[in-house]
């Protein structure tokens, strides 16, 4: 039987892997569907390149902090239902 703790943690990996994972390629997406960017010569598809990776690390950080809050807060609702239902 998981301890409270050990579930808690074990969520809130989870929840920041995969919204980082998520926000990651989120962001990816929304650069490189930019109309913003030039893709036509290489130093123009150098610097989207690079403008769409900056863009998609820090979308991807910023959804790696919700993910790990939200797998927090479903950790701790989560945790005292299925602790509730071993002892039985």
């Amino acid at each position: 039987m998981a301890t409270y703790d050990e579930w808690i943690m074990k969520s809130e990996r989870i929840g920041a892997s995969l919204g980082g994972v998520a926000g990651f390629f989120f962001g990816a997406y929304i650069m490189a569907t930019s109309r913003a960017l030039g893709w036509t010569d290489v130093l123009a598809t150098v610097g989207s390149l690079a403008a769409m990776l900056v863009f998609a690390v820090v979308i991807g950080s910023l959804c790696l902090v919700i993910g790990w809050l939200a797998g927090l807060v479903l950790g701790i609702v989560a945790s005292p239902l299925g602790s509730f239902n071993e002892k039985r």
